[in-house]
């Protein structure tokens, strides 16, 4: 009993899911329109009960009593699309086996329903859809066991087999001979009519493909839409760590070397250390921007005018050359001296994409360098662009444990600049010797397209 209701309510919170993910203003719309003609044509038959020449016209009360019931599950469906959907067929269908004269405006509120729950769940669509069609072809579209039949079941898609006409006086004139199926066909709404269950069985199948195709388009989107979240978070993570992070690191160095040193800070340093935060603080806007939307982080980041290739090359390995520079001040104010060397070979290339990775990859190595190396055996960087790639090579002699301060490192920041680099198609490796020696190895491809 326990995992009856178990099943029960995995079923319901199922439906619920579903009719939250089909929900749609415009679907809404339409749903209520459909219920809303569905309703008239109900009363009209109503209006038109009666008789002529012994056959009965129009609707009976009972009839007219089932076709507002189902305009009440079709409005159930506009708000609950899925479980409204699913009661909605299934009363058309229950009706379909009645001899009630039904609205032939029926049809386009359980097409609807077909696709909605094609949307929502692509097996449940096909066999609902079905179901509906061979009830319906074998209750009102004229087909038998033997065959497919021509729907001779009367004027309209809801209309209810009809008696046979009265016999016709043999002095009567006689009609011609009339092919089989011809002037007997299924119309909707007086203004289409489909002759056998094929047009029908059609119009299901067009609507179902209409919403299996509307869910993988929904589910597209919504794959393309995580990507470029997930893009987004891995550049706002990259920014923090990469500069505001860096930054910050190195502001506390050289506090808590000012501290060790017990000296008077000169107005120098604090206007370094200034800048350092402001840098800090300026990328910190950037990735607030990123966060609150795609728009005010275009506008946070300035674009610089477009450029020939070789005008970005040269301005992108110019702003190399400039950082690394200012990396080694920075070492050399935390007692460092070490040595970068920066090779430009001929026809070297560094896009803007490649110049980006290029800048948060340095700014890890440097800022490693000043947290985890020993000032007293000094580094060496090496940078060797060409026109196949670049190679970057960092040594230095780590620095012993009580040294480190642990709060000054995340361990994350060499393992990010490893994975961009790979998916480039680029390689890292690190090394570390017994006697203290550490040393990196990165190449990172060329950029083929040179998109800047």
């Amino acid at each position: 009993m326990d995992g009856m209701t178990e099943d029960l309510r995995a079923l319901r919170l199922w439906f619920r899911r579903a009719d939250d993910e089909s929900r749609n203003a415009w679907l809404l719309l339409v749903t209520l329109l459909s219920a809303f003609v569905c309703a008239v044509e109900a009363l009209h038959g109503l209006a038109a009960a009666g008789t002529s020449q012994g056959m009965p016209q129009g609707m009976s009360q009972w009839a007219t009593l089932a076709a507002f019931a189902f305009c009440g599950t079709l409005c159930l469906a506009a708000w609950r699309p899925v479980s409204g959907g699913l009661l909605t067929v299934l009363w058309w269908a229950l009706l379909c086996v009645t001899p009630a004269e039904l609205p032939s405006s029926m049809l386009i509120g359980v097409l609807l329903c077909v696709g909605v729950l094609g949307y929502a769940r692509r097996g449940l669509g096909v066999a609902v859809a079905a179901t509906a069609v061979a009830v319906w072809a074998f209750s009102r579209g004229g087909m038998t066991l033997g065959g497919w039949g021509a729907a001779d079941s009367g004027d309209a898609v809801g209309a209810a087999p009809q008696s046979p006409s009265p016999s016709v006086p043999s002095s009567a004139p006689t009609a011609p001979d009339v092919p089989s199926g011809a002037g007997h066909g299924s119309s909707l709404l007086g203004m289409m009519t489909f002759n056998g269950v094929l047009p029908v069985a059609a119009l299901f199948l067009g609507f179902l493909i209409g919403g299996i195709a509307a869910r993988w388009g929904h589910d597209r989107d919504a794959a393309e839409s995580e990507l470029r979240m997930r893009r987004e978070r891995e550049r706002a993570a990259r920014t923090i760590h990469d500069y505001v992070s860096n930054d910050l690191a190195y502001v506390i160095l050289r506090l808590d070397q000012d501290i060790a040193s017990g000296g008077t800070v000169s107005a120098a340093e604090l206007h370094e250390l200034r800048q350092a935060a402001a840098k800090a603080l300026g990328h910190t806007h950037e990735v607030i921007a990123l966060i609150e939307g795609p728009e005010d982080a275009e506008r946070a980041v300035p674009r610089m005018a477009p450029r020939d290739a070789a005008g970005v090359d040269a301005e992108a390995i110019a702003g190399l050359r400039d950082q690394c520079a200012r990396y080694e001040e920075r070492l050399r104010a935390l007692g460092f001296d070490g040595q970068t060397i920066v090779t430009v070979q001929p026809e070297a290339r560094l896009s803007t994409a490649r110049r980006e990775l290029m800048g948060g990859l340095m700014e890890e190595l440097y800022t490693n360098i000043g947290k985890h190396a020993d000032p007293a055996y000094g580094y060496v960087v090496a940078v060797r662009i060409a026109a196949d790639g670049i190679d970057v090579a960092v040594a230095d002699t780590a620095a012993h444990a009580g040294a480190v301060d642990p709060a000054l490192s995340a361990g994350t920041g060499l393992k990010r600049c490893r994975e961009r680099i790979e998916r480039l198609g680029g390689t890292m490796r690190v090394g570390a010797g017994e006697d203290g020696e550490w040393s990196l190895a990165a190449w990172l491809p060329a950029d083929d397209g040179h998109a800047g």
